[in-house]
């Protein structure tokens, strides 16, 4: 099963939530994942690209009052500042691409991405409004949820679209699981199964209560005893 990530809450939370880890560096970049985990890999990078850019990490540590990434800095250099933001934003529609999103998705996403560039060339005003519309973080929101209904890949996606890494809730046991619905046990049950071979059947967003364990590892942090089940 998922083996809970070693050091505090907080070093939990910097180094991963489940299956997701900070990814700076793409796995690819010119063609489709070859496998699962691969394509793991790919989203943990579009993700950590589209955070970076709209609502770093680092800054939001700060405690500021509004979220800011890397596009809203450089969006201050008129003109300039917004064409190399608009550039580094269609990176992630590229990688978008390179996952085999449809033509009508990646369509919405150079508009969110267009739409950002012009209201940004705005003084004052488009640098707010650009802050407000958080295109990269609407495009990885297009993404997932395509990610969610795409056969070709079986991966897990992080609950929600709008927070970096969530504090992760307490896993609350077994108890549904043997005394709640049949649906419940039966999603109990896959997820165990997912734990122990680490691999997924279907591609679906991962509990709260998932993010104290490492995809595809034993609790003692090896890697599972379990063979890996073929996918069907």
């Amino acid at each position: 099963m998922y083996g809970a990530s070693a050091g505090s809450t907080k070093n939990r939370r910097a180094a991963r939530f489940g299956a997701f880890q900070p990814t700076l560096r793409p796995p690819v970049i010119h063609r489709r994942p070859r496998d699962d985990a691969e394509a793991q890999r790919l989203y943990n990078h579009v993700r950590t690209v589209a955070f970076y850019l709209d609502a770093a990490p680092v800054l939001s540590d700060l405690g500021l009052p509004f979220r800011a990434g890397l596009d809203d800095i450089i969006s201050l250099v008129p003109l300039y500042g917004d064409l190399v933001s608009g550039i580094m934003q269609l990176y992630q529609v590229w990688l978008a691409w390179i996952f085999g999103v449809p033509v009508a998705v990646c369509v919405r996403m150079i508009i969110n991405v267009l739409l950002d560039i012009v209201v940004g060339i705005i003084p004052i005003i488009g640098d707010i409004l650009d802050n407000l519309w958080k295109a990269n973080l609407r495009n990885l929101a297009l993404l997932e949820d395509w990610l969610l209904t795409a056969p070709e890949y079986h991966i897990l996606l992080m609950p929600d679209s709008n927070t970096y890494l969530p504090e992760p809730r307490k896993p609350g046991g077994r108890w549904n699981a043997w005394f709640g619905p049949t649906g419940k046990r039966e999603a109990e049950d896959e997820r165990e199964r997912e734990r122990t071979t680490g691999k997924v059947r279907r591609t679906r967003r991962m509990a709260r209560d998932e993010g104290e364990y490492a995809f595809g590892r034993a609790p003692n942090g090896t890697a599972p005893d379990v063979a890996p089940e073929p996918l069907d």
